[in-house]
């Protein structure tokens, strides 16, 4: 029996992760009185192995070799960080009880599905880099621009914290009452995600520029 074509498998996999990841957020979402959160992780899963597979089979193009694998790297963790971020940001109300994780099963279910979604991304960006296996991965040009996004980085992880200091320092008593330290711990970890997304994301903008410039 003949296997699918590694293209229709990409866009295939692409949809079964949409799906996913629609399950993941839409946590309330309930089928025969089971919620479909923790399904749609591991059908984000699945999706991702599929597209691990696509990814191995699909020739390199002229396309794709235009595009360096800084930035192919950078799209990629701009997306996952991205899915992140909105998962900790959904899922913040799990930790407002006032208990270590280990003794709260919905902050426990929350971190582990932000956990496979870091797995899925590290396999997904491994898989990458084993396609460009014996090719030039970095220049001067990809240190510079890992330079500035690292920048931007840095700036943004400050202001986070920065931010919850404020917030927390200039709070009413009976606000900061209602911040259990499980859920300051997860806006740290917020803070850290957001800046790791804007480190990717500056970097992706600025090889779509340098690559716009040079086509022009």
């Amino acid at each position: 029996m003949a296997r699918i074509q590694p293209r229709t498998q990409l866009i295939a996999s692409l949809l079964l992760a949409g799906i996913g990841l629609w399950l993941f957020f839409g946590d309330g979402i309930e089928i025969v009185g089971a919620s479909m959160g923790f399904v749609g992780v591991w059908v984000f899963v699945a999706a991702t192995w599929f597209m691990v597979d696509a990814v191995h089979r699909i020739p390199s193009s002229e396309a794709e070799l235009a595009i360096a694998p800084g930035e192919w790297q950078a799209w990629v963790g701009t997306a996952f960080l991205g899915a992140v971020a909105a998962a900790i940001v959904l899922r913040l109300d799990a930790f407002a009880v006032p208990v270590p994780i280990q003794h709260n099963p919905e902050a426990g279910a929350a971190g582990r599905d932000v956990g496979t979604l870091f797995v899925a991304w590290v396999v997904l960006a491994y898989v990458l880099r084993q396609r460009w296996k014996g090719s030039v991965l970095a220049d001067e040009r990809d240190q510079r621009i890992e330079h500035v996004s690292a920048a931007w980085g840095r700036g943004a992880t400050i202001a986070a914290i920065v931010g919850i200091a404020l917030m927390l320092g200039f709070s009413p008593t009976e606000r900061l009452q209602q911040f259990s330290y499980p859920m300051l711990a997860q806006m740290l970890v917020a803070a850290l995600v957001l800046g790791a997304w804007f480190d990717h994301a500056a970097a992706a903008v600025l090889y779509w520029r340098d690559r716009r410039a040079a086509a022009a």
